[in-house]
């Protein structure tokens, strides 16, 4: 294997540069080791991984709102979006503040959804596969 490290790591830098390229252009990532999210912050780093989530109320049950990519935000801006006001609410840093602007930022994202929940979503990145994993929500 390592007789092909050059080569490998050639074709990863045209590959990144590739994507970089594309993504200025409006386009989408084409390599998905392009991301730096990978090498800074690969899952099962940590022993708990937590993420704040959007649900939306039909009839009575609870259903998660995917990230949809839009003009203005792929599906990372939108999970950071929600993660920072998320945690703010958590934190009761100016409360009802960032709950206006994370209502009016859903509004603008989905106006179509009404009566929305914020869950924080905890798992132990270990356990994924196995038959006992469990998220657990907050």
């Amino acid at each position: 294997m390592q007789q092909y490290t050059r080569y490998l790591y050639w074709t990863s830098l045209f590959l990144a540069l590739t994507s970089l390229y594309l993504i200025e252009k409006g386009g989408k990532e084409i390599y998905p080791f392009f991301s730096w999210k990978l090498f800074t912050s690969p899952s099962g780093s940590e022993n708990t991984e937590e993420y704040y989530r959007i649900y939306r109320v039909a009839g009575r049950d609870t259903l998660r709102v995917t990230y949809q990519p839009t003009k203005i935000y792929d599906e990372n801006n939108l999970a950071l979006i929600v993660s920072f006001y998320g945690k703010k609410i958590e934190h009761h840093e100016y409360k009802a503040d960032n709950i206006r602007k994370m209502r009016s930022f859903m509004r603008s994202y989905r106006p179509e959804y009404s009566h929305l929940l914020l869950y924080k979503e905890s798992f132990h990145p270990q356990d994924l596969g196995k038959p006992s994993f469990k998220i657990k929500k907050h």
